[in-house]
């Protein structure tokens, strides 16, 4: 028995056109430059500063006055990028392979694909931290910001989180 066929339209030297556009490329999303960045390293993280007898001095002129016994204050681990990502990437993968298939069509450009799945990343993670609320803030902090939310003060960082395609 043969099996014979006949192709209306060769798409594989297409797909394969798209397919090697997006060798390679990715989407990164973060707070990915300026001063901001930092300020996404240490929630990230968290990190240990020492208290120096300036520092001392100058919380203790702000109301908070500290032990004397009291040499380092530590700001406690607040993931929202790994964690944002964790909570988030099955259901953009999802979006994301769709895309992809529109991509192996023709109906998508490989720029616009990265472009989606970035915007919904930094989308996701921008909701997660707005969301955020443990470890909460020190009593003090709440006080001079206002807000109990950890990662939200002026707005800064949220809006620093964008993405880039390479």
């Amino acid at each position: 028995m043969g099996v014979t066929y006949k192709t209306v339209k060769n798409q594989f030297p297409s797909m394969i056109a798209q397919m090697e556009a997006m060798d390679g490329r990715k989407v990164k999303v973060g707070a990915l430059s300026g001063g901001h960045a930092w300020l996404a390293g240490i929630h990230e993280y968290g990190c240990t500063i020492p208290v120096t007898d300036k520092m001392r001095a100058y919380l203790h002129s702000q109301g908070l006055h500290l032990k004397q016994s009291t040499k380092v204050i530590k700001i406690p681990e607040r993931s929202f990028l790994r964690s944002g990502f964790d909570e988030n990437n099955r259901r953009i993968l999802k979006q994301t392979e769709r895309a992809i298939a529109q991509v192996l069509d023709g109906k998508l450009s490989a720029d616009d694909m990265l472009e989606i799945c970035g915007q919904q990343f930094a989308t996701a993670i921008k909701k997660y931290m707005r969301n955020l609320s443990s470890p909460a803030n020190h009593p003090f902090t709440k006080e001079q910001k206002g807000s109990s939310n950890p990662l939200v003060d002026t707005g800064g960082l949220l809006e620093s989180i964008t993405y880039k395609t390479e």
